[in-house]
């Protein structure tokens, strides 16, 4: 391979090249395109082979090319760096580059929806306050036309009798299309909360199994809410309050303290043991008794005569 144009760690740093320009160079000599075949005949085609040890035969570089030193600018400073470390920096500049990109598409998906959900909320908001309005202002028309003498109308006026007849069945049926119009509309608002409401409770899940995995297990999560349930009804809680209670941060709280409380019976149950316990009193033994009684009589006798075989029998009781 001609390295005359790739600068080494012996040569000035005038021909430097960025780690962008290196990392591509030395990526696409990693990942060469192979060139298309040729129909030749089989002779031409050996003949034209390259020797394996001439320079270019093996597309993948030797341990020696990988290894061969390059001065790149980092920050408009040279460093050294091997072409192996340059290609693998450049790919793995491509894979974070494509995850930075994924992940600011999906960022950007989630923005755009949320976007619409609020719309679609201020839409409905404004569809609902229309329904009430328009249900106010029939209901105030029905009530008024409740206070037409009707009979009297019939017999003064039976043209108008009938125009206002008219009038009211036609205002009870918009009201009544009104009030079917804001029951749906509910209807949607609760089925959405609802949904809302098993997102949020399936994300306080999953935090909270991310900071006590061993509930993963669905046997020790079922004991260990358990064991945080009767604890708050000691505590003095109510079924209902710690029914209500869905924050992974309140659980955690709790289940901190409930720890801490259990060590603590723990370690007082100890130590209420270890005061129980009765001192034991260390007694000489028969044999000991014994011999310092052998040593007393022998000292008695010594100081009585003065004699030289009751000194020998001192220091016989000494040894013994």
């Amino acid at each position: 391979m001609d390295t005359s144009t790739t600068p080494t760690g012996s040569e000035t740093s005038d021909s430097s090249l960025t780690t962008a320009e290196a990392g591509a160079a030395f990526a696409s000599m990693l990942d060469p395109v192979e060139p298309p075949e040729k129909e030749e005949p089989a002779a031409v085609e050996a003949e034209a082979q390259p020797n394996e040890q001439e320079e270019g035969a093996n597309p993948e570089p030797s341990e020696a090319e990988g290894d061969e030193i390059v001065t790149v600018l980092v920050d408009g400073k040279p460093v050294e760096l091997t072409k192996a470390q340059i290609a693998e920096a450049h790919k793995s500049g491509l894979r974070q580059a494509d995850y930075t990109e994924k992940t600011q598409k999906l960022a950007e998906q989630r923005k755009a929806a949320e976007a619409e959900t609020a719309k679609a909320r201020e839409e409905r908001q404004k569809y609902a306050d229309g329904l009430n309005k328009a249900a106010a202002v029939l209901e105030a028309q029905l009530q008024e036309q409740q206070n037409i003498d009707w009979q009297h109308l019939l017999d003064t006026d039976p043209v108008e009798y009938l125009r206002q007849q008219h009038i009211a069945q036609k205002r009870h049926a918009d009201l009544q299309q009104t009030l079917n119009q804001k029951a749906q509309l509910e209807e949607v608002v609760k089925a959405e909360q609802a949904s809302s409401y098993r997102e949020h409770i399936q994300n306080q899940r999953d935090l909270l199994l991310a900071k006590v995995p061993e509930w993963k297990d669905e046997a020790k999560m079922k004991q260990g809410t358990q064991e945080i349930k009767d604890y708050l009804l000691k505590a003095g809680y109510s079924e209902s309050e710690i029914s209500n209670v869905h924050d992974h941060r309140a659980v955690l709280n709790v289940r901190k303290a409930m720890l801490y409380d259990q060590m603590v019976a723990k370690a007082s149950v100890a130590a209420k043991k270890i005061n129980a316990t009765p001192a034991r009193v260390e007694r000489p033994s028969t044999g000991q008794t014994q011999n310092v009684d052998k040593r007393s009589v022998a000292f008695q006798r010594l100081s009585k005569s003065g004699r030289v075989e009751d000194a020998g029998a001192v220091f016989a009781s000494l040894l013994t």
